[in-house]
């Protein structure tokens, strides 16, 4: 839709209908200043909802306010414009809600999308992708593999061209549209991510697999002792979120290490962590209860976060505490909010 003004009445005149998604220059300044990219449903008949993903789409751009328009890419839904990467989700299967991958260079006059490469010659089952980061000349990318719902995916980052990608994270926490990865601001290659203990994960994978309901126990209401009871796989995939870590790596996803916990608390005694494989763990933003961790640009290697010290990050307020690092995520200190906001 258009503006025209005359004598000082604006009339609007329509240009395209059935738009799911749209950009200009005025959002991606690496387009052409005339350039408007669309994505088109095919479906003109009454209203249409915006809700999965849906073959009869085209992603398609104007120079001229759609006098002509040519079509990019078949079945392309949505799509995301950077500084370096053009990327667009294509519509393989409706049915099964898979989709994959394209990329192309933003600044082309006509784009030339191609097929993102993943590390593996099997099919890969991808319901849906995250754009994680590319401010660093290559790409972040978080595939969930599983279930349209599933909790978790993996992380992929690509070569420099955004074509070609290797495995970097497995397990990732991922909540709808959201992931638990962060960058560190002004520090090149840093980067945080939650993951779910692969064991735990595995475990789960299997049960779905099977078919079946994951056994427990009850107490009898008879008061004889405890009796079997069943599970709902759905209730063991809500249980996923008491087995959260927290990984960071210094060097753009190569190696994710657990963070060093901090050897006293606020008050300054001795932290007692008796848990096997004892770390600081951070929430991110898939947990709305705690502020994710903070960065800033004008204080570099400066960190807060919100966690606990043990196995797994806790989401119980009262083991939750305030961690501090000044040298990047290298180590940690607890510390009470008035002295953390005094960093601030």
């Amino acid at each position: 839709m258009v503006s025209l003004q005359h004598d000082k009445t604006v009339v609007f005149i329509i240009i395209s209908q059935y738009l799911r998604a749209f950009i200009d220059s005025s959002f991606a300044p690496t387009i052409p200043e005339e350039r408007i990219v669309v994505t088109k449903d095919l479906r003109t008949q009454a209203s249409q909802k915006l809700g999965p993903w849906a073959e009869q789409v085209q992603m398609q751009f104007t120079d001229d306010f759609f006098k002509t328009k040519k079509t990019v890419l078949n079945r392309g839904q949505k799509f995301l414009i950077t500084k370096d990467f053009f990327f667009a989700v294509k519509v393989e299967d409706e049915d099964s809600q898979d989709v994959s991958l394209y990329i192309s260079d933003p600044k082309l006059k006509t784009y030339k999308f191609k097929p993102i490469r993943l590390p593996t010659g099997n099919k890969l089952y991808e319901r849906s992708y995250i754009i994680l980061d590319s401010s660093e000349g290559q790409v972040f990318l978080h595939i969930n593999h599983e279930q349209v719902r599933s909790k978790y995916g993996n992380i992929y980052i690509s070569d420099s061209t955004g074509l070609r990608y290797s495995l970097s994270l497995r397990n990732n926490v991922r909540s709808n549209d959201l992931s638990d990865f962060e960058s560190v601001n002004g520090l090149e290659g840093v980067f945080f991510a939650n993951v779910y203990d692969s064991q735990i994960v595995a475990k789960v994978q299997n049960e779905m697999d099977e078919g079946a309901d994951v056994p427990t126990e009850r107490n009898s209401k008879k008061g004889k002792g405890k009796e079997a009871a069943s599970r709902p796989v759905s209730k063991r995939l809500q249980d996923l979120d008491e087995f959260k870590q927290t990984r960071i790596s210094y060097d753009k996803g190569g190696m994710w290490e657990p963070l060093t916990p901090p050897k006293f608390d606020a008050e300054g005694e001795e932290i007692e962590c008796e848990d096997k494989g004892c770390a600081l763990h951070l929430h991110s933003i898939s947990n709305r209860n705690f502020g994710p961790f903070y960065s800033t640009d004008n204080s570099l290697g400066l960190i807060l976060g919100t966690g606990n010290v043990g196995k797994y990050l806790s989401n119980k307020e009262d083991e939750v505490n305030t961690y501090l690092s000044r040298d990047g995520g290298v180590s940690w200190y607890e510390v009470n909010f008035i002295v953390a906001m005094s960093f601030l």
